[in-house]
């Protein structure tokens, strides 16, 4: 037995290594409990998630949503006619102020020349779409459908931009035909050589402008739209 000497040194021994073992065996994880500075988790992805949301934009009664989005335009008139330019020129501008400065955009026009903006996808700031407005007030409609190099230049612009969700949007009033090449051929050309120049595959969307005066010339833009996953729209003028 132990007498009372040893009894009290052992009571001793115990009181001074209890709080170390308690320590060693029990952690914070192991019962539960959250440390001060633990965040909860996927606590910071959530405005990651909303910041980089793509934004909606509504053009000619379809909604397209992405981080940037690159017009291709036709500067069309025939015989003076500035119906179809001027309608589009409206709808661009209404449409790009929807757009905040988070998002990208560019604009290339096109008859028997190509017009392109600027060099590259902008941000959409109000000093930006300022000057899209003005430049599309300085071109001349003239009699022409040249696409093939407008299409081109428009897709190189946003396949080389940086968003996730880039859009793609030309619009026609008539089948692609280009200085006396017109009909069946040229239009061939220009859908093989985007479809093949779409490298990102990227959803090339087309509208297509009609009236009582040209009319059944859609085909070319509802094939277009197919092969490159994008939608197609007919609108009335």
């Amino acid at each position: 037995m132990l007498n009372r000497v040893q009894v009290l040194l052992l009571m001793g021994l115990l009181l001074i290594f209890m709080p170390v073992a308690v320590g060693t065996l029990f952690s914070a994880d192991d019962i539960g409990l959250r440390k001060p500075l633990d965040l909860p988790a996927g606590g910071a992805g959530v405005d990651d998630d909303e910041e980089d949301a793509p934004e909606a934009i509504n053009f000619y009664g379809s909604e397209f949503e992405g981080d940037c989005f690159v017009f291709i335009v036709p500067a069309y008139g025939f015989c003076g006619e500035t119906v179809i330019f001027d309608m589009i020129r409206q709808e661009v501008a209404q449409t790009l102020n929807q757009l905040s400065a988070a998002v990208d955009f560019s604009i290339v026009a096109y008859n028997s020349t190509t017009y392109i903006w600027r060099p590259e996808c902008c941000n959409a700031s109000p000093a930006h779409k300022a000057s899209a407005q003005a430049w599309m007030g300085t071109l001349a409609p003239i009699e022409n459908h040249c696409l093939l190099d407008a299409a081109l230049a428009g897709l190189g612009l946003a396949q080389q931009a940086p968003g996730a969700y880039k859009q793609v949007i030309v619009c026609g009033a008539r089948e692609p035909y280009c200085n006396g090449s017109g009909g069946g051929s040229y239009a061939d050309i220009c859908l093989e050589s985007i479809t093949a120049a779409n490298f990102e595959n990227l959803p090339i969307h087309t509208i297509y402008f009609t009236s009582s005066f040209y009319s059944g010339e859609e085909a070319f833009y509802i094939n277009l739209s197919a092969m490159n996953g994008g939608t197609f729209r007919q609108v009335d003028y």
